[in-house]
């Protein structure tokens, strides 16, 4: 019998090269893949696309910006996307992140599958052989080492390459030690075993602390607007450390948000930088010059 991997995309942004990139990626031996929508506006809201025509306006020579119209440089409507396979659940706009697992987990059973890519919808997807090297090739990845543990935050560990063995139980795309709090996943790209899931209360990722919702609402909002939201990434690390799965975590590179699979956005931007980590741009351009 087949292993199966569920992709969970939250349908905000909609880059169409995002979902036809994650559409046609390269088949895996022995592992089915279907891919859902959570979706908290309709693909052909008029916010949704107009919010990204200056990106398909760009004439200039930003590399970052010239991905932005990469990513958006065509609207994509809905019935494109569930001819490229995707099903489409709209959900009421809660919670960002990690929820939308918790909202498709209402229709869907969750067992049913042995690994989840929950992603946001504003990710530059840079290889075909994503699915086929994360779930069937020997590809280094970043370990954490759990007895280094050190910072002002206590959340940073120094890390070693390890090959990849599918013994982790959480897959990350990106790891930067000199952020104070490394360790806390930013919840936009990241891969789920079933056993983690398991393990969680009521099988659900914990929404604790956070009161902020977006409901009936189809316009995008600020950085600082959304930062309770945030909330959620430090929930999820807390249940990595009391569940004792520091060392089943983790990375595809040793930079946050970037790897050479993809790269992640920022309220829908490649452009938008306002987390503040330093290495972004440089590592966006890095892929680009080797």
């Amino acid at each position: 019998m087949n292993k199966k991997l569920a992709v969970i995309a939250s349908g905000w942004h909609y880059s169409s090269h995002f979902y036809e990139e994650i559409a046609n990626q390269h088949s895996v031996e022995g592992w089915e893949i279907d891919l859902f929508i959570i979706s908290h506006r309709h693909p052909e809201n008029e916010h949704t696309i107009n919010e990204k025509t200056h990106c398909r306006n760009y004439e200039g020579d930003d590399p970052l910006l010239y991905l932005d119209k990469v990513m958006y440089e065509t609207p994509i409507t809905l019935k494109e996307l569930k001819d490229l396979g995707w099903k489409y659940v709209e959900k009421p706009n809660t919670i960002g992140d990690m929820e939308i697992f918790n909202q498709w987990s209402e229709d869907y059973s969750y067992s049913d599958y042995d690994v989840f890519l929950i992603t946001h919808d504003d990710n530059l997807i840079l290889s075909k052989e994503l699915f086929l090297d994360v779930l069937s090739k020997d590809i280094p990845l970043h370990k954490p080492i759990f007895e280094s543990k050190y910072g002002v935050s206590g959340h940073q560990f120094k890390t070693e390459i390890i090959s990849n063995n599918l013994e982790w139980m959480f897959l990350d795309n990106g790891y930067s030690e000199y952020i104070s709090k490394a360790f806390t996943p930013r919840g936009s790209f990241s891969f789920y075993k079933k056993e983690l899931i398991d393990l969680l209360p009521n099988q659900k990722f914990p929404m604790d602390g956070i009161t902020l919702t977006r409901e009936n609402k189809v316009e995008s909002t600020t950085y600082r607007e959304l930062g309770a939201w945030n909330t959620n990434a430090g929930n999820f690390r807390n249940v990595l450390y009391d569940l004792n799965l520091v060392e089943k975590t983790n990375w595809l590179s040793s930079s946050k948000r970037v790897s050479k699979y993809c790269i992640e956005g920022e309220r829908g931007l490649i452009s938008s930088n306002k987390c503040g980590e330093k290495h972004y741009i440089s590592s966006v351009k890095n892929l680009f010059d080797k």
